[in-house]
């Protein structure tokens, strides 16, 4: 979970710029902070951990939060005010928030069963089904050391998700269309070809600064931190920044770690 926070901390500010560089000597700044992507992973989480259901827990989240910029399908479901509208869309919001039910000890079947589930309120789309399905396996693939290509047979069979060239043909598809596939496959190649977590947020700023950023290193990060430690500076930075702004998220990062070790949850 921590791995998608930090993502997110780290990538905001990215999100509105044309940087494309990989040797940025500090990757946060003054202006770094979270978006709702943090705050929609920890409603995940909550409702994940406290058997609650998703819609509940989004909009509880939704509506006492102090972060604004939500994905458009997102903010008009929580205008809406209420748990069972249903919000077509084939964003990519609902593949950012869901990375975490990768992370249970589960079946693959259900695991699958509750992605699919997480999604119906905000993104009721095949496509974004499918993407937040593709990033739910990915965390669990990584968590039980498939393999790369593995994992791409895999997304091919079930979702139609062929592997990219390279990153310049996955660029090409952000500019023409940055819905759910797209910006998922992108976070996918970067979690896969990458060597360590540092080496992921970097080559997302630099093949990918300008195209939907933050997103996806928000995914990309919670993927790849399964496999590789997320840097202890900037897990610590970010930490600090919750304490100060936003210790509602800080404290399901925590709980979640805690209940983890403590109560054998299937995390």
């Amino acid at each position: 979970m921590i791995g998608g926070i930090v993502g997110n901390f780290i990538g905001l500010e990215f999100e509105s710029t044309t940087i494309k560089t990989y040797n940025l000597l500090e990757l946060t700044s003054a202006k770094s902070a979270i978006s709702s992507h943090s705050l929609m992973l920890a409603s995940t989480a909550d409702a994940l951990m406290n058997d609650l259901d998703f819609s509940e827990c989004f909009m509880k989240w939704g509506q006492q939060n102090t972060v604004t910029n939500f994905d458009d399908a997102t903010e008009f479901w929580l205008l809406q005010g209420d748990i069972n509208y249903m919000q077509e869309s084939t964003g990519s919001g609902a593949a950012i928030r869901a990375g975490v039910i990768g992370m249970l000890d589960i079946p693959l079947f259900q695991i699958l069963e509750l992605a699919a589930e997480s999604c119906r309120s905000t993104h009721n789309s095949d496509e974004a089904v499918f993407s937040v399905q593709a990033v739910c396996y990915v965390v669990y693939g990584v968590r039980q050391k498939k393999s790369v290509d593995e994992i791409y047979a895999y997304l091919l069979a079930n979702f139609n998700y062929e592997r990219p060239k390279d990153h310049i043909e996955l660029q090409q598809n952000l500019k023409i269309n940055g819905d759910a596939k797209n910006v998922v496959l992108a976070a996918i190649y970067i979690a896969l070809s990458t060597k360590n977590w540092e080496d992921s947020i970097r080559s997302t700023i630099y093949y990918f600064g300008g195209y939907n950023t933050n997103s996806i290193m928000c995914i990309a990060s919670l993927i790849k931190s399964q496999a590789c430690s997320v840097s202890e500076r900037y897990k610590q930075q970010t930490k600090r920044w919750l304490f100060k702004n936003h210790q509602p998220v800080l404290q399901m990062i925590e709980e979640f770690e805690h209940k983890r070790w403590m109560c054998k949850l299937p995390f």
